[in-house]
């Protein structure tokens, strides 16, 4: 409104004043116009920091997501660190070796530190001597002094070097010394159990053949006291039901002691695959241990003795004999009786023989053969010793096949 005012002034003045109102015009105009335009920079400045403060913004954002997340982090790592602490003072007495160790090491470190300080003693005598004789030019001196610092930089960079070897080799006897210790470990605890189940082992053998002779002492008690007199149909049948009981017996007992050895291996593959993660075993012992316990079991798989070879013996030597010689078999019982005790004596010797030879590996696996082989061993002596005991089971057979008819 100024402006309008101002022109309508100018019209009614005079040409003078027309001009002077012309030239003011067009310097307010400039500067409008130049006001618009720092205006318009300003506005442009404005959003630029607009900009620049959101992108700070979620840059701020980030960074304390970031600083959440480190914390959550440290956390977990303090954690961490505490349990490894616990481990650390539970199983500190697998330490002291290491420890040992690191006392030598101290004492190598010791000795070396000895002579570089000798070696530094010297140079620094060498160094005053120099000084003493370059004291009269200072520009020796200053070429002194430079040759004396890049001396001496080698020589750091030399001892740096030298630490860090040292401190390699540190850390190579200390992981050595950890492995060392839980191979050390892993090995009495395998032995320790190996002895153990091979005891086990062999004294559950000689406890049921003991009980087998015990058994077969007595049917053969009252087979000799019962076939002195006649045996009507009922008796016969009672004695034929007995002697299959025995047999079903000794069966049963030889498939339990195939199910405890094969228990005892599946129970050592087990704890040979479970323990390695405490241990830190490799793979490659495991599965070692695992063919070599496969290869055990196929070779005593063939050794063992089916029982229905020994009744088709029987069978066979059935045919050859004659009912003649059925009157005599009192006789034979005595001889059962001292077969039976004799098979009992070596088998003892076998089991305590095969207890004493633990402590070697060659000795183990004989040991465990033997104890395995344990009714195969009565099986053949009892064929080899006596032809009587056949003779006896098979006129106890024809007795009681011709009781049945």
């Amino acid at each position: 409104m100024q402006n309008i005012s101002s022109k309508n002034s100018l019209n009614k003045g005079p040409d003078v004043k027309i001009f002077c109102s012309n030239a003011q015009c067009q310097v307010v105009n400039e500067e409008l116009t130049n006001l618009c335009q720092q205006v318009t920079d300003l506005k442009e400045t404005v959003a630029s920091l607009e900009n620049i403060i959101q992108i700070k913004d979620i840059q701020l954002q980030k960074m304390q997501r970031e600083n959440e997340r480190l914390s959550t982090e440290l956390k977990k790592q303090q954690r961490h660190i505490k349990n490894l602490k616990r481990k650390i003072t539970k199983k500190s007495f697998k330490f002291i070796a290491i420890f040992k160790c690191i006392d030598l090491i101290l004492e190598q470190l010791d000795d070396e530190r000895f002579l570089y300080q000798k070696e530094k003693d010297s140079f620094n005598n060498e160094i005053q001597r120099q000084k003493t004789r370059c004291a009269s030019g200072a520009s020796k001196l200053h070429q002194q002094r430079k040759e004396f610092e890049i001396v001496r930089e080698c020589l750091e960079d030399e001892n740096k070097s030298l630490r860090e070897e040292l401190n390699e080799k540190i850390e190579t006897t200390y992981n050595l010394c950890i492995k060392f210790l839980r191979m050390k470990y892993a090995k009495d605890s395998l032995r320790q159990k190996f002895d153990q189940l091979l005891k086990e082992h062999l004294q559950v053998i000689t406890d049921m053949m003991e009980k087998l002779d015990e058994a077969r002492e007595e049917l053969n008690i009252i087979v000799s006291e019962k076939f002195q007199e006649p045996l009507p149909l009922s008796k016969a049948r009672f004695l034929q039901v007995v002697q299959r009981n025995a047999r079903l017996v000794h069966e049963n007992a030889t498939l339990k002691v195939q199910i405890q050895h094969l228990t005892l291996n599946i129970e050592r593959l087990k704890s040979c695959v479970q323990k390695p993660k405490s241990i830190n075993v490799d793979a490659n012992i495991i599965a070692k241990l695992a063919e070599q316990s496969k290869k055990r079991c196929s070779k005593e798989s063939t050794k063992w003795i089916p029982i229905h070879l020994f009744e088709n013996e029987i069978e066979k030597t059935l045919s050859f004999t004659k009912p003649s010689d059925l009157q005599n078999f009192v006789n034979y019982s005595e001889d059962v009786k001292l077969v039976s005790k004799i098979r009992s004596n070596k088998l003892k010797g076998y089991s305590n023989t095969a207890i004493r030879e633990v402590q070697t590996k060659d000795t183990w696996k004989s040991g465990t053969v033997r104890a395995r082989s344990a009714p195969e061993i009565r099986l053949t002596e009892g064929r080899a010793s006596s032809s009587d005991i056949i003779l006896a089971e098979s006129s106890m057979d024809v007795r009681h096949i011709s009781t049945n008819t």
